[in-house]
């Protein structure tokens, strides 16, 4: 799952390139429309920690921040986890001091003929974010199987449920990963303290990777992940999960 955050003072171009991004990007992701600087976009700065390709208007016209304001901001809170994206008017603009400081995937001219190079761009972002979250992934779960000991990645796991003899739990992981599942001896509530906080208990029974999360009803109790698997849940656990992965 991954954000992007749209911050322009033109609110028919917002929600042009909102629709247009809706339709063209393909990997799951959720889409955030500023049209200023404000409380709003500060809080999801300071506090939201889903990885975030930023696309702001550098010329943006708000008398405590424009797009470069916003851009150091977003170094300053956040490092170098997210991308930027600068939109422009001036098309003979050579901000070389602010490739330096904030290093953004591109600067797009404002027009329809650059939808292309903007799709691009955060197709761009996405991979950069991907290979870095692959490269400083360290968690990983250790288990036994009749002596035999594994080293499962929490990337590569989609789910455990406990079995209906109440003494072994299934991890499902991707397929191709391993053997793709895995049973053990185990108990569901001493495997979810090993985890960390990408995991998240939908009932008594089940843990999902909130990563994989394709959708969620409370209403019908059913957890949907990626590769097919549909699971139930409790209604009020999985309201709680709605609410992790906004």
């Amino acid at each position: 799952m991954l954000n992007i955050v749209l911050c322009d003072d033109n609110v028919e171009f917002c929600n042009k390139i909102a629709r247009i991004l809706k339709e063209k990007i393909n990997f799951n992701k959720k889409i955030y429309i500023y049209n200023n600087y404000d409380e709003r976009i500060a809080d999801y700065i300071e506090n939201n920690r889903v990885h975030t390709i930023f696309i702001l208007d550098i010329d943006l016209k708000n008398k405590k921040a424009d797009g470069y304001t916003i851009a150091k901001k977003i170094r300053k809170h956040r490092n170098y986890d997210d991308e930027i994206i600068f939109l422009t008017n001036d098309t003979l603009m050579s901000p070389n001091i602010i490739k330096h400081k904030i290093k953004p995937i591109d600067f797009i001219t404002k027009s329809y003929y650059s939808l292309n190079d903007l799709l691009i761009a955060i197709n761009k972002g996405n991979r950069e974010i991907i290979t870095r979250q692959e490269e400083t992934d360290t968690g990983v779960l250790i288990v036994y199987k009749k002596k035999a000991h594994y080293r499962l990645k929490y990337k590569y796991i989609l789910y455990f449920k406990l079995q209906e003899d109440s003494r072994s739990v299934l991890i499902k992981m991707q397929p191709n990963y391993m053997e793709g599942e895995l049973e053990v001896v185990s108990s569901i509530n001493s495997i979810m303290k090993k985890l960390d906080d990408r995991f998240f208990q939908i009932s008594r029974t089940i843990i999902v990777n909130k990563d994989f999360v394709v959708f969620a009803s409370p209403v019908d109790k059913k957890v949907g992940l990626k590769f097919d698997h549909f699971l139930e849940g409790s209604e009020d656990k999985i309201r709680e999960l709605l609410k992790c992965i906004k």
